[in-house]
This record gives structure tokens, sequence and C-alpha cells, in this order.
């Protein structure tokens, strides 16, 4: 593939690598766009990954890249994404043009008009720049604007990779931070927890979008995300590679509401079911005030970003349902003393909303284990040419030895700070209002990841 390249940028010693690193993503995103619905299979850190990439957007002429770009910043915006360079400028609000370039050989970003505008030049197909008018191309150039820096050392790099997520292009950041990092290229990136950054970014997507198609989407990827993430850091310590510092599993306290509050027992149910599909155990406070999570860093704060999401999404939807008066179609036979009769009343408003949250609750580990269960799935098929004497894949050993580390930790935690008995919940209320609990079912099936933070589906 031809150049990128940004105007005056003087010395530039990871230009080369880049570049490379580039090329070989390009080569990736053009597999994939030759055989749609089938992963990707590629070695990646010593192991056989899939990747199934967004589709990379084309364009017939650098008016199109133009239109492009021009949806790029206003999502952005949109978004609240804020890219500020050392001027302190937000580059987003920062005006970007296209316009065509002479020579065929190179896409190259200018600044010297800046802080008026900044300019993309592209080569159009009629004078050999095909290769220039797609998506990854264009989006290098749009990085150039918003890293309010020259060159292409790790601040353009991270800046790159920050940009498809917000973008909500999650895997094509994943496959082209490991082209990155198979061009030597991880100054900068690779202390970084990329993955809760994506899935961060992936939950702020869901967050505002009134489509429900499209956060079904963000939400699959994010749970899918957090599940892939797992799995390539089990392989790694399984292989114990020198690039990965080994991980030991801890535990933290999360609360969960001040004591009194209505419904607690509901939110720490929630917190069960999402903690459940991310290989993390709970142990609960008999006030059901705090839960104590106990697995690996990584995936104790999946859970806290689901959970902080997830809450919030049920009782919003909790309250909608209340407010629109449907679980008044759900009666019970009362009582009545003063006319000694009984008598046919709707059910009263907590125990309606005790049955949603236990639906909206209990769909939502469903979607979430089935998620897990895909993602796991198709991580062991990708590496079953690497089988051991009773025919399980690399994966599936370091999986299981992974969940053994963690129950053997807690089972430890719990001698050692007298945790027991069994959590009992509270008392289903289900069969009391089965309009409301089939309507938190319905709303689970359409929740969007969150609010504050969250995760992958």
């Amino acid at each position: 593939m031809p150049n990128h390249a940004s105007e005056a940028q003087g010395p530039d010693q990871d230009q080369a690598a880049v570049y490379a690193a580039e090329d070989q993503l390009g080569d990736w995103l053009d597999r994939a766009s030759r055989t749609p619905g089938t992963p990707l299979r590629i070695t990646l850190g010593g192991s056989v990954q899939e990747f199934s990439p967004e589709t990379e957007p084309r364009f017939t002429d650098p008016a199109g890249v133009q239109a492009y770009v021009d949806r790029v910043l206003t999502h952005l915006a949109d978004l609240g994404a804020q890219y500020v360079d050392r001027a302190g400028v937000d580059r987003v609000g920062v005006p970007l043009v296209v316009r065509p370039r002479r020579g065929h050989r190179q896409a190259h970003y200018e600044r010297h008009e800046l802080p008026a505008r900044g300019v993309i030049a592209i080569p159009p197909r009629e004078v050999g720049g095909a290769w220039s008018l797609r998506g990854a191309v264009v989006l290098h150039e749009v990085a150039h604007h918003l890293a309010g820096e020259l060159g292409h050392g790790p601040g353009f790099r991270t800046t790159f990779l920050r940009l498809l997520e917000d973008l909500g292009l999650p895997v094509t950041a994943d496959l082209l931070h490991g082209a990155y990092r198979i061009e030597g290229l991880d100054e900068g990136l690779a202390g970084e927890d990329r993955t809760l950054v994506r899935i961060g970014r992936l939950l702020r997507q869901a967050e505002r979008t009134d489509n429900t198609a499209e956060r079904e989407a963000f939400f699959a990827k994010a749970q899918t995300l957090a599940t892939h993430h797992q799995i390539a850091l089990a392989v790694a310590r399984a292989s114990a590679q020198a690039e990965e510092r080994r991980a030991d599993p801890t535990y933290e306290t999360v609360p969960i509401g001040e004591s009194g509050k209505r419904s607690l027992a509901r939110y720490v149910r929630l917190m069960i079911e999402i903690a459940r599909a991310n290989d993390v155990r709970v142990a609960i406070y008999t006030s059901n005030t705090k839960v104590s999570l106990y697995g690996f860093a990584t995936d104790l704060a999946i859970v806290k970003a689901l959970y902080a999401s997830l809450v919030t999404q049920m009782v919003a939807d909790g309250d909608a349902h209340l407010r629109s008066g449907a679980h008044r179609h759900d009666v019970r036979e009362v009582w009545n003393a003063r006319r000694r009769r009984w008598e046919v009343q709707p059910v009263h408003g907590s125990t309606a909303r005790a049955a949603f949250y236990e639906a909206w609750a209990d769909h939502i580990g469903q979607r979430l284990s089935s998620a897990r269960h895909d993602a796991r799935q198709s991580a062991i098929e990708a590496d079953r040419g690497s089988t051991d004497a009773e025919g399980s894949t690399s994966t599936e050993i370091a999986l299981r030895a992974r969940e053994i580390e963690v129950v053997d930790y807690f089972t430890r935690m719990q001698r050692d700070h007298g945790i027991r008995g069994t959590w009992k919940g509270t008392a289903q209320a289900g069969h009391a209002a089965p309009g409301s609990h089939a309507a938190g079912t319905r709303a689970a099936a359409r929740a969007r990841l969150g609010t504050e933070q969250a995760l992958p589906g």
C-alpha cells in the first residue's frame, strides 16, 4: 500500500514501523471483506485468535471522504469525546477539510492552516489513488488532526486506537494494536489497559443511541470483548510468556446501597449474575449493603463497570414500568375485614417492582452467559490445532487453570475471613406479579449498557 504522510513532520523514527503495521491491518481487513461472516484467524502473542472486524467504509472520491470526515467529527462531538492538544485546544471542534491531491503515492495531513482548520489531501481514483479511498487510510489522517503533534510516535498511535474505539470499531482497534505489537511498537500502549477503555467507550456508545439494534450490537461487542480479554490473559498465563506480567487473584468490596433502602437484595442479585458471567466469586454482607468480589483485577473492573451501567438501567426501566400503570393488571385477592369478604385488588407497587427486577436481572444474566459461552467456544475452536493427550486445547487448559485458581483463592479467603453460610436472597415475587415479571424480561432484552460505565455481548 502507498504511504500516508504528515506535513513537515521532521525526524520520525516510528514511521516505517507504523506504515508496516497499517499495511498489515489493511491486508487483514481485505481478507475479512472477501469472506464476510467468516472470522479471521490470526496468530498473535503465540496463540491463534479469531476476529470479526467491523465493515470498513470505502469511498468513490474525495467528496465522499469529506462527508465521512464530517460525520466522524460530529459523532465525536455528540459522544462528548475530547482530543485536547498541548495548547489546550479540543481538536474535535477544529474543522477538517478534504482536498484532492495531485500525486498518487501518498495521502497526507496539512496543519499550516490551523487553528482555522486542518486539511487532508487524498489522491483521487483517476490519478491512481484508489488505495487511499478506504476507512483505515482516512482515519489515519483524522488521527493526525486529533493528535495535535507531529510524527507517528506513541501519542499518535494512542490517538488512532482511541479514535477507532470512539467510533465503535473495537475489533479493528484490537487488530491495529496487534499489528503495532508485531512491529515492536509497544511503547506508550502496552502499559494501558486498553480492553477496559474499549469496553467503557462501547458502553457510552450504547448509552447514547435510541436504536434497539445498535444497543444490542454494542452490548454484544462489550461482553464478547471482555470474554476474549479473559481468554487472552489465561492463555498468556499458561504459556508464561515473558511479555505478560503474571497477575494474582484479589478482592474488592463494593457498596450496594444504604441500610434500609428498598430492593437491595435485587441489586445484589444483578451483581451476582454479572459476576457469574465474568468468572468472579461474590460474598454478600448479611445486610445486602455491600458485596466483596473475588477474582482477577481486570475481571473485577469489568464486573463493576457492567454493574454501574446495568443497575441504573434496571431502575430506570422499573420506574417507567410503574409510571405506565401496566403493573395494575396483576391482581390478587385481599381479605377486607370491614366488609368481611375477599376483594380483588392490584398488587402493590413494591411487589410489582420486585418481580420486574428479578426478571430483569435473570435475563441479563442469561444474555451475558450466552455471549460468554459463545466467545469461549469460538476461541477454543480456533485453538483446535494444539491439543494435549486428552484432546484439550491450550485455551481450554488455561481457562480451567484460571478458574481453579479463582476458586482456590476464594475458598482460602472464605476461611481466612470467616465467611460462612449461603446467601438466600428474598422471597420470589414473580408469581405474585407475572405481568411485571414478563415486562422485566422484555426490558432486559433491549437493555443498553449503561450510564456511568459498563461492559461487552
